[in-house]
C-alpha cells in the first residue's frame, strides 16, 4: 500500500512516464528494460520478459480420462505432469493454436462433434512477464496418431502422453502436478462441468522434494 503526506495523492506505477525502452535480448525470449519516472521524480529501472500469448488445453476423452503430458523441466530439474500448452503464433486464432498444440504434444484431436470451451485468460508471474495464458476445455478428444512435437529441442524433453482419471490428477497436485497453470485449468474445467470434488476427500498429502540450488554457483 502506498501512503502520501496529507493532502497529496499517492502516486503509483500506473502514473509513471515511460522515458526509454531497451531490448536487452530480442530472442528466443524478449528481455526488456524500461526507464520510468514517477510523478514525484523518482526514477525506476524496470525489467521484464515480453512474452507472446499462449494457450493451454484440458483434453478429456469420452469416458472421462484426462490427457496429460509428462516431461522434463530443466529449470526445475525434475519431471512434471502438465496439460498441453504452447505459444500462439502471430496472427493465429486461439482455437487453432489449441488444436495444434493438442495434436503436436499428444497426438489427440477433437472427436467429431467435440467442442472447445474457453475457461478464461490468466496472467503468469506478473512480476516477471506480461504473459497471458488462454485456457480451454476440449471434449471429447480421440487419439489420432503419434505426438509430433513442434520444435527440434522437444526431443530432449523426455515427453510422454499419460491418461489419468480425474481423481488421480487431483491427488497428484503437489507431487507430479506442480504447475499453477495446470492446476488452475484443471479446477476451472471441473467448475465448468459442475463436478463435485468433495466425495474424493480426504486428499492425499504429498511430500514435494525441491532441489536446493545455490544461486551463487550458477
Amino acid at each position: 500500500m502506498t501512503t502520501a503526506p496529507s493532502g497529496k495523492v499517492p502516486c503509483t506505477m500506473q502514473d509513471a512516464v515511460l522515458v526509454k525502452t531497451e531490448i536487452l535480448l530480442p530472442r528466443p525470449k524478449r528481455f526488456v528494460r524500461e526507464d520510468l519516472v514517477m510523478p514525484d521524480g523518482y526514477e525506476i529501472d524496470w525489467y521484464y520478459v515480453d512474452t507472446p500469448p499462449s494457450v493451454l488445453v484440458v483434453p478429456v476423452t469420452s469416458d472421462g480420462a484426462v490427457v496429460m503430458v509428462r516431461q522434463w523441466r530443466h529449470n526445475l530439474k525434475r519431471h512434471t505432469l502438465e496439460f498441453p500448452a504452447g505459444t500462439v503464433d502471430k496472427g493465429e486464432p486461439l482455437e487453432r493454436a489449441v488444436e495444434r498444440e493438442l495434436r503436436e504434444e499428444t497426438g489427440f484431436t477433437l472427436a467429431a462433434g467435440g467442442k472447445l470451451r474457453p475457461l478464461g485468460a490468466f496472467s503468469s508471474l506478473p512480476s516477471e512477464t506480461n504473459k497471458y495464458t488462454h485456457m480451454f476445455l476440449a471434449m471429447p478428444v480421440v487419439p489420432n496418431g503419434p505426438a509430433t512435437g513442434d520444435a527440434e529441442i522437444e526431443k530432449y524433453f523426455d515427453m510422454s502422453v499419460e491418461l489419468r482419471e480425474r481423481r488421480e490428477v487431483l491427488g497428484a497436485i503437489g507431487d507430479a502436478v506442480i504447475g499453477t497453470e495446470t492446476i488452475t485449468a484443471f479446477m476451472l474445467a471441473e467448475q465448468q462441468q459442475g463436478m463435485d470434488l468433495r466425495p474424493w476427500r480426504p486428499f492425499r498429502r504429498c511430500q514435494l522434494t525441491v532441489p536446493v540450488i545455490d544461486p551463487f554457483s550458477l
